[in-house]
Formats: C-alpha cells, structure tokens, sequence
C-alpha cells in the first residue's frame, strides 16, 4: 500500500506542474499578445502626432496604456500630449503613474515638473525637477536646470534660479532661454553688464526667435543697440 500512495502523489505532482506549465504558457503567450497590441497602438499614437492628427494619437496612446498599464513609457507619452494641448492637470496624473511604476524615469520626472509649473505649483515643480536630476542617467539635465531656474525665479529665489540657469549654460552654452531669462534676473539685480552679456548671447544665437528678437529690445532699452 505504501509504495501505491507513493506513487499516486507523484503522478499527482507531475499533473500539477504539467498544469502550471500550460498556464504558464498561455499566460506568456496572452502578455506577449497583449505587448504587441499595446506597442502597435503607441506607434499608431506616435505616427498620429506626428502628422498633426492630435486627438487621434492621445487616443491611441491612451488605449496602449490601457492595454499594458503598467508600462511608464505609455503613460508618459500620453502625457507629454495632454501637457501640450494644455491639460496639465490630466498630464499630471500620468506623469505620476508612470514615476510610480518607473521611479528612475528623468524624463517623466521633468514632465511632472512642467505639469505643475503650467498650474503655478512651483514647490512641487521645484521637487519633481531635482528628482530628474537626481537619477543617474539622464539625457537632457540642461532643460531641467532651465525649469527649475524659471521656477525658482517665479518665487523670488533669485540666487537659486540664477544658480539653476548658470548650471543649463555650463551644460549647453548655447540654451538661449537660460541665456534671456539670466540675463532678466541680472538686469532685476542690478548687474547691468552680465545682464547685456546674456541678453546678447540670445539676440546672436537665434536672431529670428521670440526670445532672441526679445533680447534685442531689451538691449536696446538698455543703451545697447549694437
């Protein structure tokens, strides 16, 4: 009798593993399935804005985030497209998904950064911003160091914006808004001259812009018209 229980659990055994390998199995096949459905649709939503057709491609990266809602990717690239049609407060709320699923995401940290700064929530600006910066990989911190410049001169803490902007023009000398908006907390300072210094570097990197056309009227208005 012994050696007949024996091998009834075993068979048992052997029919349990064989049962989870099929799950296991389609299961597997059902996420990978699931994955390319998902990626089908953030290519769909990428093509989509890419050719102007916005409400089209918010949908499609929406439905990939609902698909596959745990990948960051997706809920940051929907985002990324509310924040651009100005509906930073629905930004935010995917911008915060994917930093939850993705804590080392600087990209979507300094999104988050932008969603509050749209809505004047500069404290929370300024900490999503330093979050980017904080991760050690990370692409693009000059844009970062503008933000957060731009934020802190929103609270009148000029020594830290003028901090944050110097640190955007060591990474990138060429950052026009970091140039135009030190050179606008120098002139509030008093500092005329390093003022003019940054106000020319916009005005001469980029001529035609918004800020660079702005950056000669203000030199002008300041004696400087050369």
């Amino acid at each position: 009798m012994a050696s007949v229980n024996v091998s009834r659990r075993a068979s048992l055994v052997v029919l349990g593993v064989a049962a989870l390998l099929s799950a296991c199995a389609t299961t597997t096949a059902e996420d990978e399935i699931r994955k390319l459905e998902a990626r089908a649709s953030y290519e769909a939503g990428v093509k989509n804005i890419a050719e102007g057709r916005i409400s089209l491609g918010l949908s499609a990266l929406r439905q990939a985030a609902e698909i596959e809602p745990r990948n960051a990717l997706y809920h940051n690239a929907a985002g990324a497209v509310m924040l651009n049609i100005g509906r930073s407060a629905d930004a935010q709320v995917e911008f915060l998904k994917a930093v939850e699923l993705d804590p080392t995401y600087s990209d979507a940290f300094h999104n988050l950064g932008s969603a509050y700064a749209e809505q004047g929530k500069w404290e929370e600006a300024i900490v999503a911003y330093r979050k980017a910066l904080s991760q050690p990989i990370y692409r693009s911190p000059e844009s970062t160091y503008n933000n957060l410049g731009y934020a802190y001169w929103a609270l009148d803490r000029r020594r830290d914006a003028e901090d944050a902007f110097r640190s955007a023009l060591q990474l990138d000398p060429r950052l026009v808004p970091s140039h135009f908006w030190l050179g606008v907390l120098l002139e509030k300072e008093g500092r005329q001259a390093e003022a003019k210094a940054h106000f020319r570097a916009a005005r001469d990197l980029e001529p035609s812009s918004a800020l660079g056309r702005q950056a000669a009227e203000v030199l002008k208005a300041m004696g400087d018209g050369g």
